[in-house]
């Protein structure tokens, strides 16, 4: 009689469950199998991450990495006192095939793509794990032949949304020929295997830290390795598995560390970009009207100031990042 009810009801239990705060529900899921099921049903999700945004109408929630640590924080932009930062929670420790437990500390980096993470571990012997916060699920990823302390990641998904990891590490430009090392590897969540996708160095530099992915694809902000040009984007695609074109930006920048560049999202489907002048300090704000992987259109700019009044310094190149508010159309966030 139980089994036939729990049946009966499953829809208006989805109904009470999309109500249930993400941080409970992982609670609720293993109370029952049926429970479980309903939680990991794909229209649920869609109704609850609607759900979720509705109480959030005054709040932006981010992850935030710091001291090898990551957090899940909440920014208040609308409240009637003072703006607020307010830590939610915190991932205390992963756990590998082998169920041992890594602990918060480990984490040097982090990629994230529609909801997952892509965790960069100290330990280059278990150097990579996806993380899914939302059912509190991991998988640790084993390397085709080595990691690299060099190494950086993108994280994504091709049109029929199958996950890979786009792992590369470009040091073809070292001083000593024996160590110059220049590899382009892909993997697939779906087979579970590496393979490799470049072999020859590419034309540009990128930074690790200057880099997002939008609609499953991974963009960079990058430099001419050859000579002192302009800066630009660049995008991995993960259907065709390639790099695409250098894109346009709505700004000349120069040399890395000297004007800063940082990247950002606008909700799922437009990329935003902050400029800041080194000698002036002016900061700008650009969003798109479109991004793909071989086009680029800009709106004009979103945000200007003068920041020498404000603050008298420059972001870092390597540490500033920023996100924009959507409803008040001209306020943003830098953390430096």
């Amino acid at each position: 009689m139980a089994t036939m009810i729990m049946s009966d009801l499953s829809r208006d239990l989805a109904e009470v469950l999309i109500r249930v705060p993400l941080t409970s529900l992982r609670a609720v899921r293993l109370t029952c199998k049926k429970w479980n099921d309903v939680c990991k049903d794909g229209s649920f999700l869609k109704k609850h991450i609607v759900e979720a945004k509705k109480k959030q109408v005054n709040e932006f929630e981010m992850i935030m990495m710091t001291n090898f640590k990551v957090y899940l924080m909440t920014v208040d932009l609308h409240s009637n006192l003072e703006p607020s930062i307010t830590l939610k929670g915190t991932l205390f420790s992963l756990k590998d095939d082998a169920n041992h437990h890594h602990q918060v500390d480990d984490i040097i980096r982090v990629c994230h793509c529609d909801g997952l993470l892509l965790c960069i571990t100290k330990d280059l012997n278990s150097r990579l794990v996806v993380w899914n916060p939302y059912f509190g699920e991991t998988r640790w990823i084993q390397p085709r032949k080595s990691y690299h302390i060099l190494d950086d990641y993108a994280l994504g998904y091709d049109e029929k949304k199958r996950y890979k990891i786009l792992r590369f590490v470009d040091d073809s430009y070292a001083y000593r020929v024996e160590e110059q090392i220049c590899e382009f590897e892909l993997y697939s969540f779906e087979s579970d295997s590496w393979k490799v996708v470049l072999t020859v160095p590419p034309e540009w530099e990128i930074e690790f830290h200057n880099r997002l992915s939008i609609k499953g694809n991974s963009y960079w902000y990058a430099t001419d390795s050859a000579e002192d040009g302009v800066g630009f984007l660049i995008c991995f695609d993960f259907t065709t598995e390639r790099f695409g074109p250098r894109l346009p930006l709505p700004f000349n920048a120069s040399l890395p560390y000297e004007d800063i560049v940082t990247l950002s999202t606008v909700g799922e489907e437009q990329l935003a970009v902050l400029f800041q002048d080194d000698d002036t300090l002016r900061m700008e704000i650009w969003v798109t009207s479109k991004v793909e992987p071989t086009e680029v259109l800009w709106n004009k700019f979103f945000l200007a100031v003068d920041m020498r009044p404000l603050s008298g310094f420059a972001f870092l190149a390597d540490a500033g990042t920023f996100f924009i508010d959507q409803k008040k159309k001209n306020v943003a966030v830098v953390f430096d």
